[in-house]
């Protein structure tokens, strides 16, 4: 059965819709039902009438696999993420401070905080029925850190709706590809707030006045029909080829993971029977002494066996002898 995006409020059309639910929901799904819920969800608030909310979900970028990760975590273990949010807070008042101890403190409380739930799921193994690879755990690690170091992406990892990992590095902080991230733009994107799941009833940044998403500014005056009627044949084209595309990384990483598991199996079988000769060898290599001793056992005793004959012969002779002559002998 094709996965159903999450849904706020059974509305019928032209009804509100409670986008932020919605876009919440979809940051929860496994993450290969990502693409299709997104689709489902931009055209349930496109139904109820808020285009331009519906844009902003369609436009939502799929988590990647590290991001996911951090959304899940942050979702099972909220008062950890806040603990963390909350000692970044106590850091930068005693940086003001210049409170050299408490920063000392206050970091090392960091280096264990992070460790302790980085080190939890690594035991574990995995996070909502995925497993977890080391190079996820490295930017999950990396993430809380920057949670901790700058309070825009503080709110961003609580609100669970990452899509690609953060890292905190001297000048701010970048994403997984090394770029700048604009947190302060995610979290409009998003709709994360400072606290978990009361971000924007548009999910993607700006105030709504209620009309879905236009303003009063001129800038925000709304535009001609046909204009509007053209973005949204792009936005609709371009979505679904994005889908499209993403639904082929999809199957392609799924290729990816299956043959990866195949490469595994068989190293490990390879493994076993390298074992299994390497043991054989030693076996081989000690029967091999064996018969040699063996061999030389049976030719000592051939020459026993040989020089019993010889003595035996010898001794009937002998016998032989003797009874011719004392055959002789009773006759004379």
């Amino acid at each position: 059965m094709s996965p159903k995006a999450p849904r706020g409020t059974d509305t019928p059309a032209g009804t509100a819709t409670d986008v932020d639910a919605l876009v919440d929901g979809l940051f929860a799904l496994p993450l290969e039902q990502f693409v299709v819920a997104r689709t489902a969800a931009a055209k349930e608030i496109k139904a109820s009438g808020d285009a331009v909310g519906a844009e902003r979900v369609g436009r939502l970028a799929k988590p990647t696999v590290a991001a996911w990760v951090v959304n899940q975590v942050a979702r099972e273990r909220p008062d950890d993420i806040a603990a963390l949010v909350a000692l970044g807070d106590e850091l930068r008042d005693a940086t003001e401070d210049r409170d050299r101890t408490r920063i000392r403190t206050l970091d090392r409380l960091r280096r264990e905080r992070v460790e302790r739930v980085v080190g939890e799921l690594r035991d574990a193994g995995e996070v909502a029925g995925r497993a977890v690879s080391a190079t996820a755990l490295d930017r999950l690690s990396e993430t809380l850190t920057a949670a901790v170091m700058d309070p825009d992406a503080g709110a961003l990892v609580r609100a669970g709706r990452l899509s690609q990992a953060l890292q905190h590095v001297g000048f701010g902080i970048v994403d997984e590809g090394g770029e700048p991230a604009d947190v302060v733009e995610l979290r409009a994107r998003t709709g994360a707030a400072d606290e978990h799941g009361s971000g924007t009833a548009t999910a993607a940044g700006g105030e709504s006045d209620g009309t879905g998403g236009a303003g009063s500014s001129p800038d925000d005056a709304e535009p001609p029909e046909d204009a509007v009627a053209a973005a949204e044949r792009e936005v609709e084209e371009t979505a679904a080829e994005v889908d499209r595309l993403e639904a082929e990384r999809d199957e392609a990483d799924a290729r990816v993971r299956e043959a990866g598991d195949a490469v595994g199996q068989a190293e490990e079988a390879l493994g076993r029977v390298e074992d299994e000769l390497a043991r054989l060898a030693d076996e081989r290599e000690e029967l091999r002494a064996r018969l040699g001793e063996a061999r030389d056992a049976e030719a000592t005793a051939r020459e026993s066996l040989d020089g019993a004959d010889a003595r035996l012969d010898e001794a009937e002779e002998r016998a032989a002898a003797a009874r011719k002559a004392r055959r002789a002998a009773r006759r004379g």
